[in-house]
């Protein structure tokens, strides 16, 4: 499901806030910057995650890639430290996610009252797995996200196992 929540011209730039619930897990907000100017070929998506989803923050990020040609291009290069957590975050959470829908312990992703608690948890796991990567990725002194990824799943699996579900 998609639906625009707001959209600005911004210095040149059209900025389009989205719900959007095709992002990965802990997002359902998406900013897309486009150029005014149809000569200019480039877009740039971005989806928020967890505590990043508020609108402030999202509309901030909007104002720097259409006022900071710099940035603009590190994000399109995939340079910034957004674009690398990002990266990296999505085919983490993408693999816990393919986990927990192929576990024979859940229903999961269909959403029924049993699978709606797996569905939190792969969601609070996943969220220590944002914090971790964004923190390694901003400050190189985290744990690798490799092991916070073998972490989360190791708490996912002992999750399937246990009898609290």
């Amino acid at each position: 499901m998609r639906h625009v929540i707001a959209e600005r011209i911004l210095n040149g730039c059209t900025a389009t806030l989205l719900f959007d619930t095709g992002g990965s897990v802990g997002s359902d907000h998406l900013m897309i910057v486009t150029p005014v100017n149809a000569d200019a070929e480039w877009v740039i998506n971005r989806w928020f995650y967890f505590d990043e989803q508020a609108e402030p923050y999202m509309w901030n990020f909007a104002e720097k890639v259409c006022h900071d040609p710099e940035y603009r291009r590190q994000s399109l290069e995939g340079h910034t430290d957004w674009a690398r957590v990002a990266t990296r975050y999505e085919s983490l959470a993408r693999r816990l996610y393919d986990e927990l829908a192929a576990s024979d312990r859940s229903e999961f992703p269909i959403m029924t009252d049993d699978s709606r608690e797996d569905s939190a948890r792969l969601t609070s796991i996943c969220e220590e797995v944002f914090e971790g990567v964004r923190a390694f990725i901003r400050q190189d002194t985290a744990p690798h996200p490799d092991e916070v990824y073998l972490d989360a799943q190791s708490e996912l699996r002992q999750w399937l196992r246990s009898d609290e579900r």
